[in-house]
């Protein structure tokens, strides 16, 4: 019993693994190349910024976007009419912006994640 136990649990672990795997397969890029795109770039560059008010109040990326993960479906309209050429999420640390990329993705927006979030933008000052 105890080991049909053990391998039931085991099985469970892998599946949720595996959910949660395919759930953030996104495309990723670091926040230092996403500000060299910035400064160097004539692109129409949009960045999305996931968190909490709170948190973007603490501090965020110059002239990105705030819209709340929860909020990002009802705000598809207003992404697409920016007519951005490349678009961006952050959060604090990605997942979160990793599950927007998803969400983008569902409406045919292409969104990259920012890996590391704000942890790595701000580790770059």
């Amino acid at each position: 019993m105890n080991k049909f136990l053990i391998v039931i649990i085991l099985v469970l672990i892998v599946l949720i693994i595996i959910y949660y795997a395919v759930g953030f397969n996104v495309d990723n890029i670091s926040a230092a190349d996403v500000k060299q795109k910035i400064n160097n770039s004539n692109s129409n560059i949009g960045i999305i910024d996931v968190r909490t008010k709170k948190e973007y109040d603490s501090g965020h990326i110059d002239n990105c976007i705030w819209i709340p993960l929860s909020d990002l479906n009802s705000n598809i309209d207003e992404i697409k009419s920016q007519n951005f050429d490349e678009i961006y999420t952050v959060c604090l640390s990605g997942g979160r912006s990793a599950k927007a990329v998803n969400i983008l993705k569902k409406h045919n927006i292409k969104a990259i994640n920012i890996r590391g979030g704000m942890i790595s933008w701000n580790s770059l000052k």
